[in-house]
């Protein structure tokens, strides 16, 4: 395990019917608060009617960004910066899952920024200062609602870049799992593949000796799977309730701490996919990971026999080898995504095949793929074509 510092200042506010407290919290910052209002299934659940409502009655004017669509986009990014400028926004809060947490930590830390917006995307700019952000947790998987992490679309250059300044960590993060209730099924499996995800980044990036860390790791993934009747009970409130926490925590640091730091990736991959195609990230990610695993087991599988056996209980018998039983421990979480009802493919993403060189040189060219061999890349994307 490696020497590591620990920092979360966000304020968790947990439970069924705890919306209700979200006036109280972003009072606290002023008057004046920008929404960020996404498209879809979100809006016909009445959250944002109920949020104004209760911003309304702790004395607030509500404003809003609105037909926010998933891969929030560097436009409404801008376009928020000016809500926020023009109006003296005073706090940023962002109803939904990564698409509206996301943009509104870029928001709020662009609204006090200089220059060239994008500079701070492509690592030109650091950005030092922020507006309050407030997060309300609608959608399980991201776990944007405790971490800094901010990933931007770039419309015209067909870039998806993220960016982890220390600023844009939500003051407070309401995770209340009745907003949870009317998810459609693929929206909750897509979020539960990527809770997996981001857990397996850390699981399997190298480093020795972290079994407390692994241990976490795998609760957060039995947690996932020990729930899964939610795709088939969606009210089943206690359900969505666990995995809601474990979206959390996948991805709010406790489980990384003491790791290897390495870069994510298997996110960065299927971020080239998603900035061209604009795919839903969590069907992103049950493609490009599981291919991804596919590529580690065989660099070096001893870990992913600890995976096997401990998620998913195959025992390294006799005349066995790593390899063997690492990949059938992936495979078991193929066809576990499968019955879900995510793609396992590129090609179910829409992905023109004549595309993968260029998604493989992307990759490596992202910030946060610097160390990516393209040639590696585009062999793991033609292995899940």
């Amino acid at each position: 395990m490696n020497n590591f510092i620990f920092f979360n200042p966000t304020k968790v506010i947990f439970g069924a019917g705890e919306l209700n407290r979200l006036g109280e919290e972003a009072s606290k910052y002023g008057k004046k608060a920008l929404v960020i209002k996404t498209t879809g299934p979100i809006q016909k659940s009445g959250i944002f009617e109920r949020a104004t409502k209760i911003l309304n009655a702790a004395g607030m004017k509500v404003y809003f960004l609105d037909d926010v669509t998933p891969n929030p986009k560097f436009s409404k990014l801008k376009e928020g910066v000016n809500i926020c400028r023009e109006e003296g926004i005073d706090i940023v809060i962002g109803i939904g899952g990564g698409t509206a947490i996301d943009l509104a930590k870029g928001l709020a830390w662009g609204a006090l920024a200089e220059g060239d917006l994008w500079d701070y995307f492509i690592r030109k700019r650091v950005a030092t200062k922020s507006l309050p952000i407030g997060a309300v947790s609608t959608l399980l998987g991201t776990g944007a609602e405790m971490n800094v992490n901010c990933t931007i679309t770039n419309e015209e250059t067909k870039e998806k870049f993220g960016v982890h300044y220390p600023v844009s960590f939500p003051k407070f993060a309401i995770i209340d799992p009745e907003l949870q209730l009317t998810l459609p099924r693929k929206l909750t499996a897509g979020g539960m593949a990527d809770i997996i995800s981001h857990v397996l980044e850390g699981y399997f990036d190298g480093c020795e000796d972290t079994p407390l860390q692994d241990r976490i790791a795998e609760g957060i993934i039995l947690t996932v799977l020990e729930n899964e009747k939610i795709l088939d009970y969606p009210n089943d409130i206690v359900a969505r309730g666990n995995i809601a926490w474990a979206s959390t925590l996948a991805i709010n640091g406790i489980n990384d701490a003491g790791r290897g730091g390495k870069d994510w990736d298997a996110h960065t991959i299927e971020h080239e996919v998603s900035a061209k195609y604009d795919v839903r990230h969590g069907e992103g990610m049950a493609v490009v990971h599981i291919a991804w695993l596919y590529y580690l087991c065989k660099k070096d599988p001893k870990k992913f026999v600890h995976f096997a056996e401990r998620i998913f209980g195959i025992q390294k018998t006799s005349g066995q080898t790593d390899l063997s039983v690492g990949i059938k421990g992936i495979d078991v979480l193929k066809e576990k995504f499968r019955s879900w009802g995510l793609p396992i493919t590129l090609r179910e993403l829409g992905v023109e095949q004549g595309i993968l060189p260029l998604l493989a040189k992307d990759a490596s060219k992202n910030p946060e793929g610097g160390k990516l061999d393209p040639d590696i890349v585009l062999e793991v994307l033609k292995s899940c074509y």
